[in-house]
């Protein structure tokens, strides 16, 4: 089973590649330029007999050398985070495919951008979930 701590680990081993800090704190005031900041928005969990369909919405903001003058610094990072989730995320032995588009924004000089994942999963101590058949008998 993919728990949501390995996903989290997933996303920023990836984003680590891009050679920025990654904050893990509340960044409302108090970090580092440019960082990094990555955030589970949604997640929502259906549950079936032995399995689960599991749906995260993830938040990756990225802020600036400058908050003044970001324009180009901005746009850049966007096409680079875009280039490393674009074919999914790799999390333990499993790949999950994003669900759906990429989004991006800037804000106040953040950049925002989200992406959905989705993907089934069978419950931990669910045990042998399937038995196989072993023969059948169509002549009654």
């Amino acid at each position: 089973m993919v728990k949501l701590e390995q996903i989290m680990t997933a996303i920023n081993a990836q984003l680590l590649t891009l050679g920025v800090e990654i904050n893990e704190n509340d960044v409302k005031q108090g970090f580092d330029r440019p960082s990094i900041f990555v955030k589970f928005d949604t997640s929502y969990r259906t549950d079936y007999q032995h399995s689960f369909l599991r749906e995260l919405t993830i938040l990756i903001y990225y802020f600036p050398s400058d908050r003044y003058r970001y324009q180009i610094e901005v746009m850049d990072m966007q096409q680079k985070i875009e280039a490393l989730f674009k074919t999914g995320l790799e999390v333990e032995d499993r790949y999950i495919k994003i669900a759906g588009d990429t989004e991006a924004d800037v804000n106040e000089g953040v950049l925002q951008m989200s992406f959905e994942l989705s993907f089934y999963d069978v419950d931990e101590g669910a045990g042998e979930v399937f038995t196989k058949m072993e023969g059948l008998d169509f002549n009654g």
